[in-house]
């Protein structure tokens, strides 16, 4: 999952001028954080939470955690 997101994050690195171009009065932090953890989401479910019988409450919050870690990261992309 953890190289997932930073696949995710390498991408947002390299597309940052386009996303700037594009959407220059907008902080896009936080539409592209949206994005990556959609992204992670799905990821999470169909190939972690899937092989479960029924996720818990924990395997979602352990899944919270992680991808708050990568805000920060997010926001360092676009406060340049």
């Amino acid at each position: 999952m953890k190289n997932h997101l930073e696949k995710l994050l390498v991408q947002t690195k390299t597309y940052e001028p386009f996303i700037k171009t594009a959407f220059p009065m907008m902080n896009m932090a936080d539409a592209c954080f949206n994005v990556i953890a959609a992204n992670a989401f799905t990821v999470f479910l169909s190939q972690f939470a899937m092989r479960m019988i029924s996720p818990t409450t924990s395997d979602f919050s352990e899944f919270g955690t992680l991808v708050g870690q990568y805000k920060d990261k997010v926001n360092e992309i676009f406060s340049k």
